[in-house]
């Protein structure tokens, strides 16, 4: 689908670049900035971006939304677009919120960072992987609707090692888009704690802005996580190394933190400046 994708793209004028970039956008987050393209294309500023976004407009797939300060943020809309990546009716290209595109931002600032993993760009790969390369039953991982559960679809899952999706660490982001409160995290865990004692090998990615989050979710997680798992449980401590679930022992799943510095429209309060990201973990 991406070599598709892109082909399709470059058809109606873009470079091979720019239709990686849209690529990258439709398939994880629906909106960007400028700098995203930047780094993406690996350019400080200049004519590139600006003949990229005069482009995008004059084909109808972009529109520019206005914030404070001069900022901008690009929401890529079209269905046509989305159509070319199997999902014509995308959540994505649908205006939403502060809250969820300062969330789509920060979700693509992680994915581009990130590129050496093997996402799930769909939610029909999603469902294909844990039902026919992990063996888990679609009970544990959809609802009572039989579609993949909501906050399993929004956020990012990878593959660490593609070349073996039956045994390679699975990894589950969660982005906190500046929450004053645990209670998404909460619920986001309640959601997937049966899929993620399924999947057993797998990392859990705390991603947020501030490390004032980064406490309350390794409580939560261990809180989840403290009673003794099902003797055969597989979970991951600190080091990466595999350890199997004994009666009576209770095992500390891998939880990574990733602090982005970078900075972004304000929507609800002012920001750290910065670039890059910090990573930390327990």
């Amino acid at each position: 689908m991406t070599a598709d994708f892109i082909v399709a793209l470059e058809s109606l004028g873009y470079t091979d670049r720019e239709s990686a970039f849209l690529y990258q956008v439709a398939a994880h987050s629906g909106y960007f900035l400028r700098r995203q393209f930047d780094y993406f294309t690996d350019r400080n500023k200049g004519g590139l971006v600006v003949r990229f976004l005069e482009k995008a407009r004059s084909f109808g797939h972009i529109e520019s939304l206005e914030y404070k300060r001069g900022w901008y943020v690009y929401h890529l809309f079209s269905r046509s677009v989305y159509r070319l990546m199997g999902d014509a009716d995308s959540q994505f290209r649908r205006r939403k919120g502060d809250a969820y595109i300062r969330a789509r931002l920060m979700t693509l600032d992680y994915v581009l960072e990130h590129d050496a993993d093997y996402y799930f760009n769909s939610v029909a790969e999603r469902v294909h992987f844990f039902t026919y390369d992990r063996a888990i039953p679609s009970s544990i991982f959809t609802g009572d609707d039989g579609r993949l559960l909501p906050l399993l679809a929004s956020f990012p899952i990878a593959l660490a090692d593609r070349t073996r999706p039956a045994r390679s660490l699975v990894r589950f982001v969660f982005v906190d888009e500046g929450l004053t409160t645990s209670d998404k995290f909460l619920r986001f865990l309640s959601d997937v704690e049966p899929l993620l004692r399924a999947v057993g090998n797998f990392d859990l990615v705390y991603v947020a802005c501030s490390e004032s989050s980064f406490a309350a979710a390794k409580r939560a997680l261990w809180n989840r996580f403290s009673a003794a798992p099902p003797q055969s449980m597989r979970l991951f401590n600190t080091e990466s190394r595999s350890v199997a679930a004994q009666p009576g022992v209770a095992l500390q799943p891998r939880l990574t933190t990733v602090r982005l510095v970078y900075s972004y429209p304000v929507f609800r309060r002012g920001e750290t400046q910065g670039s890059g990201s910090v990573h930390g973990g327990w």
